[in-house]
């Protein structure tokens, strides 16, 4: 009886560990990131770093690299939507797919324009999405008016 017991124990606690183990390997990834600072300074060719992090369903998001490497093969959907700065600089925000250029959006030179753009992408493991600014200056508001955000479909 002792003996059936222990190995009724055992297959509760395997069960058990090959479904968390299951869990994540279907877990769908997931992000949100906005930025804090009130303005932020663009220069040609930096990645916009969102640095607070509100969701980051399996850690593909990196705040302090800005960069998205995709945990999963599949479908996502991207979206960033930003507002410019106080200054007069048009603000042009490009996303990239292994520093390949995928889709362009701007904002109009006023202060506090916003703009937006929004993709769905087929994705290896391991591929990586940035939100760069391409042209020589800009400015981008923060105080979480501007965030990028992916999921897997």
């Amino acid at each position: 009886m002792i003996l059936q017991l222990r190995f009724l124990i055992l297959m509760i606690v395997h069960v058990s560990s090959v479904d968390s183990s299951c869990a994540r390997n279907f877990q769908k990834p997931a992000f949100l990131a906005t930025l804090t600072r009130r303005e932020t300074e663009l220069t040609s060719n930096s990645v916009v770093k969102f640095d607070a992090i509100i969701t980051n369903v399996g850690s593909g998001y990196d705040s302090s690299s800005g960069l998205f490497t995709v945990p999963r093969k599949g479908t996502y959907l991207f979206a960033v939507n930003f507002v410019s700065g106080v200054s007069k600089h048009w603000l042009e925000l490009n996303l990239l797919k292994n520093n390949n250029l995928i889709v362009k959006s701007h904002a109009d030179a006023t202060p506090w324009s916003s703009g937006s753009l929004q993709v769905i992408l087929e994705l290896e493991e391991g591929d990586q999405i940035s939100i760069k600014h391409p042209k020589p200056k800009g400015f981008i508001l923060g105080h979480r008016y501007s965030m990028f955000s992916g999921h897997f479909l």
